[in-house]
C-alpha cells in the first residue's frame, strides 16, 4: 500500500478515503445545532483511526490503575493525550486526586536531531512547532478546565506543562521534585538522543509494571524510537513488549 503525505502526517488513505475525511470535516463545521448539541454529539464525526488512538490510550491507562506514580506525555504537542488521560482519570479513578499529568516539551518543533536519525518531510528539526510558552499556557488552562468540569472538579491543579528540551526538563524535575515515581511515560519526540537521554532518566523511577508507550516503535519512516529498543533496552532492562489491541502503532514495555 502506498503511503501518501497530508498537511502534517502520513496517511495509508486513498483519495477517495481522504475525501470522504474532507466531507466529514466540512459538515463537523457546518453541523446544525447548539454548542452544547454538538458537543455531546462529536461521536458523528469521530472518525474511527483517531477512536482506535483513544481506546489504545485507554487500554493502557487501565493497567496503570493499581499503580502509584505520574503520567508523563514527553512531545505532548497539541496534548491530546494528556486531556485524555486527565479525562481517563476523572472516569477509572476519581478519587486518585495524587496522579499528576506533566506534559514535556519544546512547543517549537522537534529538536535533536542527530546522525542517528532519518529526518523527512514532516520530522525533522523545528517540524509540528507550534507557538511556545504561548501554547503551553493554552493547555495548562484547557487541562485545568477538563479537570473542573470532571468528576471531583473542585480538586484541580493534578497537571504541569514544563517547556523545554526533556533532556534537561525531566531530570530538573526530578531533581525539584526528588520523591516523584512514575506510572507511565508517553513518548513521541522522533529523535534518537533525546528519546535515549529522556528514557534513560525516566526508567530508574518508573515502578514495577510501570509502562513506557511509543508512538513509532515500529515504524520504519520514523526510526528513533525503534533504533533507541533495540540499542539502550533489548537487553538492559528486563521488560514485556506489547502492541495496542485497536492501534498496531503504538507498543509499550511493562518494567519487570
Amino acid at each position: 500500500m502506498t503511503i501518501k503525505h497530508e498537511s502534517s502526517a502520513l496517511t495509508y488513505s486513498d483519495g477517495d478515503s481522504l475525501k470522504a475525511r474532507q466531507e466529514i470535516f466540512e459538515r463537523l463545521a457546518t453541523y446544525p445545532s447548539t454548542p452544547e448539541e454538538k458537543e455531546r454529539s462529536l461521536g458523528l464525526f469521530l472518525r474511527g483511526s483517531l477512536l482506535a488512538r483513544i481506546l489504545a490510550i485507554s487500554e493502557i491507562y487501565q493497567q496503570i490503575c493499581p499503580l502509584p506514580g505520574c503520567i508523563l506525555d514527553i512531545g505532548t504537542w497539541r496534548g491530546q493525550t494528556a486531556v485524555l488521560c486527565e479525562n481517563l482519570r476523572a472516569i477509572f479513578e476519581p478519587l486518585n486526586f495524587n496522579r499528576n499529568i506533566l506534559c514535556f516539551d519544546t512547543f517549537d518543533g522537534y529538536h535533536g536531531f542527530g546522525e542517528k536519525d532519518q529526518p523527512s518531510a514532516h520530522h525533522h528539526e523545528g517540524s509540528y512547532a507550534l507557538s511556545g510558552d504561548s501554547y503551553a499556557e493554552y493547555l495548562s488552562e484547557l487541562l485545568c478546565i477538563h479537570e473542573r468540569s470532571n468528576a471531583m472538579g473542585h480538586n484541580h491543579g493534578k497537571h504541569k506543562v514544563i517547556v523545554g528540551d526533556c533532556r534537561e526538563s525531566i531530570p530538573a524535575y526530578f531533581t525539584d521534585f526528588p520523591n516523584t515515581t512514575v506510572a507511565l511515560a508517553f513518548f513521541d519526540v522522533n529523535a534518537y538522543l533525546p528519546t535515549a537521554e529522556a528514557l534513560a532518566a525516566i526508567w530508574p523511577r518508573l515502578v514495577p509494571s510501570g509502562i513506557v508507550a511509543m508512538w513509532q516503535l515500529t515504524r520504519d519512516s520514523v526510526p528513533a524510537e525503534g533504533r533507541v529498543y533495540v540499542e539502550h533496552v533489548l537487553g538492559q532492562y528486563p521488560h514485556r513488549l506489547l502492541r495496542s489491541q485497536t492501534y498496531p502503532g503504538l507498543c509499550y514495555l511493562i518494567k519487570q
